[in-house]
């Protein structure tokens, strides 16, 4: 059963959502969709229980880490 949804007001991963209830969320246009061999209760149930730590951003820091560099090291470059 595919099912519209209300766009959702809380982060969802459709990734994780499919590992651990088994359907599938997606986006289509603007539209949100649940879908999978369950009753519209069922899918509800599970998006409802879905609640995924939301991704983290990577600092600034972070980020020149990866490329063997500091905050420290990218001051000093530019002569801060």
């Amino acid at each position: 059963m595919e099912l519209k949804i209300a766009t959702p007001t809380k982060y969802a991963d459709s990734k994780i959502f499919k590992a651990e209830s088994g359907f599938n969320y997606f986006q289509r246009g603007d539209d949100f969709y649940l879908d999978g061999e369950a009753t519209e209760g069922q899918l509800l149930a599970a998006f409802a229980a879905h609640n995924p730590t939301a991704p983290e951003q990577a600092t600034v820091a972070d980020k020149l880490q990866t490329v063997g560099l500091s905050v420290s090291d990218l001051k000093a470059a530019l002569g801060l």
